[in-house]
């Protein structure tokens, strides 16, 4: 009987890790037009993050992202209106869309480059 509370209570732990697991993602953005406006990024997990930006390349943290398989999203505000700009359903501001495969028990790197998507449009 005590064995079996023992297996019981490791798969319990177990299970409850794997929900649980989650990481911190420092994500550098690139191809950032200017230091005027904002860099805000979220991902479709709930977490977001809006900073400055610095130049050509901004570094936002997003905490707590649950481990496996996530969309992030990422845009240039270049206005500072907290809205990604568009002309019918073109973007007018740089932006990316990343699919990520997020890994527990570490701190990730990740890099992500803006695109202006007005210049795939038109090709």
């Amino acid at each position: 009987m005590k064995t079996i509370k023992w297996v019981i209570l490791f798969v319990f732990v177990a299970f409850a890790y794997t929900v649980s697991a989650q990481a911190d993602l420092m994500i550098k953005v690139t191809n950032v037009r200017s230091d005027c406006g904002k860099v805000m990024i979220a991902t479709d997990k709930g977490q977001y993050n809006m900073v400055d930006a610095k130049g050509a390349e901004t570094v936002l943290e997003l905490k707590d992202v649950p481990v496996g398989k996530c969309k992030v999203y990422v845009y240039y505000d270049e206005n500072g209106n907290y809205q990604l700009d568009k002309e019918g359903d073109v973007p007018l501001e740089n932006c990316a869309i990343v699919d990520l495969d997020v890994k527990a028990g570490r701190k990730e790197e990740v890099n992500i480059r803006l695109v202006d998507v007005r210049k795939k449009v038109k090709k």
